[in-house]
């Protein structure tokens, strides 16, 4: 088996800087390339305005400057790296991109969402792309 795509879907926390860890460390060990994706997940409005265009330009913008500050991370250590941004639901882009980029592993972190009273809940991005991925998939916890 032979793991030469590794990607890492980033929502730029200190639980995705975790994961980026791991995937250089693999990528490096391994020989692989990166491809690193930022989803932003869509506004549901029915009344998609001037405004909201240019809030998603905006916030765009933003991520664009994030994602080549990631691929520094990648470029550093001499490793091929790619970035994207898609806009739609993020477990799904995740999972379609990774289809697409016909991807061997995906390295993601978790928030690790909990209760008030201490319980786990389900719901998380990575726990929607663990049930549906179509690739293996290592989360990385906090």
């Amino acid at each position: 088996m032979k793991i030469d795509r590794i990607m890492f879907p980033t929502d730029f926390s200190k639980y995705s800087s975790k994961a980026r860890d791991y995937v250089i460390y693999l990528c490096k060990t391994l020989g692989s390339s990166a491809y690193i994706l930022h989803a932003i997940e869509p506004i549901d409005y029915e009344d998609y305005d001037e405004e909201i265009s240019r809030f998603y330009e905006g916030l765009e913008s933003d991520i664009r400057n994030k994602l080549l500050e990631e691929k520094k991370f990648f470029e550093k250590e001499k490793i091929k790296v790619f970035a994207n941004i898609i806009i739609g639901k993020r477990w799904k882009v995740i999972n379609t991109y990774a289809r697409e980029k016909e991807v061997d592993l995906i390295v993601m972190g978790t928030h690790g969402f909990k209760t008030s009273e201490g319980d786990i809940t389900i719901g998380t991005t990575s726990h929607k792309v663990m049930f549906s991925s179509p690739c293996p998939l290592l989360i990385i916890r906090e």
